[in-house]
């Protein structure tokens, strides 16, 4: 008989003993299974390492049907399986963040979700569209409530987000991209959507679009210094600059009536750039409100595994650093791997397939032709 999945995030963060004592709890689950966790997929096919688990329960899991595997992360176990393979899956549901969703609505009652034409939602598939769609009614909704008229969007892309709050919310907005080429092709869009705009209003209406920045933020500074000093000259349709990204700006978290109220804005923004984000949002006056949906948390920067000058993008917090919680590449990458990218249909299948098989060929010639080192 199954158990019924368990519920996640069984614990709280509502009070920072609380928090500290669940990143505590996830340090020492960790620390427990390390070796695994560090290995790369290539070397778990190469080394054997499923051989590291308790014989037991992989004589048990492999007498189970593949539905009931799938279901392992939901923490459903089966009552016939050893005790000490229940507790490991209950303990690790019991430790992730609860991912139950919420309307917008609940709290941003006054938020409105304007619907994308096909001309601003041109090159998005449905997913990108209703992404830009939620997020961008929230960004709006939450600079009016703080008396922003200026968004700042960060890792914009080709601009997605910032059109859509340019036209469809008229909103003054700052792109920052890293790649020039993503500016080139924010304001070719932006053209385009202007005199798609312009002709259906049937009153003359000033439409702004995106002004473009290229930068490559490296730090929180960079970032603080190019946003205050573009809000600040922030005249021109579209300028795009190249900036050195190595000043500091003397501005940040002092008064300057010169800046307008402003919102940093981030979808998918990889990496350290949602750190960046973060330190900006805390350190500097003039950023009133932070919308940011993270990605790629893999490419992080983290304290002892990086040569950086710059702060890490993990651990921040002291609670982090005081659980001496270390990941490490492999083990952000193992997290990170989409369920998808297993499928045999698709190309990193055949690679994690592939390398094991590459390198297991190359010990092999190696063992033969030296047969003491492999004794």
């Amino acid at each position: 008989m199954a158990a019924s999945p368990a519920s996640g995030g069984a614990r709280s963060c509502e009070t920072a003993e609380q928090t500290r004592e669940w990143m505590e709890a996830i340090a020492s689950f960790l620390g427990r299974h390390r070796p695994l966790l560090e290995a790369h997929v290539v070397n778990f096919f190469k080394d054997r390492l499923w051989e590291m688990v308790d014989a037991d329960w992989m004589e048990c899991l492999r007498r189970e049907p593949v539905e009931s595997l799938l279901m392992l992360p939901s923490g459903c176990v089966q009552d016939h399986w050893p005790s000490s393979l229940q507790e490991f899956i209950l303990t690790a549901r019991s430790l992730v963040l609860p991912r139950e969703q919420k309307s917008p609505k609940s709290f941003l009652p006054n938020s409105r979700v304007a619907s994308i034409g096909t001309v601003l939602a041109q090159g998005m598939n449905s997913k990108k569209k209703h992404e830009i769609e939620a997020l961008s009614g929230m960004v709006d909704a939450i600079a009016r409530s703080r008396g922003a008229k200026t968004v700042v969007d960060v890792g914009s892309g080709q601009g997605y987000l910032a059109q859509a709050l340019s036209f469809e919310y008229q909103l003054a907005v700052i792109a920052i991209d890293a790649s020039s080429h993503h500016a080139s092709v924010t304001n070719t869009r932006a053209e385009r959507i202007k005199k798609h705009y312009a002709a259906k209003c049937v009153e003359k209406q000033q439409f702004k679009v995106p002004r473009t920045v290229t930068c490559h933020v490296l730090s929180s500074d960079t970032l603080a210094a190019v946003v205050l000093d573009a809000c600040q000259d922030n005249h021109g349709e579209h300028v795009t600059e190249s900036n050195n990204c190595n000043q500091s700006s003397p501005q940040i978290g002092q008064p300057n009536h010169s800046i307008p109220q402003l919102v940093l804005a981030g979808l998918h923004a990889c990496g350290d750039l949602s750190v960046n984000m973060l330190r900006v949002f805390v350190s500097c006056e003039q950023v009133q409100a932070l919308v940011s949906v993270g990605c790629c948390y893999n490419l992080l920067s983290e304290d002892c595994h990086e040569d950086t000058d710059t702060s890490p993008g993990f651990p921040i917090s002291n609670a982090a650093k005081s659980s001496k919680l270390v990941l490490g590449k492999s083990i952000r990458d193992l997290a990170c791997q989409r369920d998808g990218e297993a499928s045999p249909r698709k190309w990193p299948y055949k690679i994690l397939i592939y390398m094991p098989s590459e390198q297991l060929f190359k010990w092999d010639v190696l063992c033969a032709e030296n047969k003491s080192a492999c004794a």
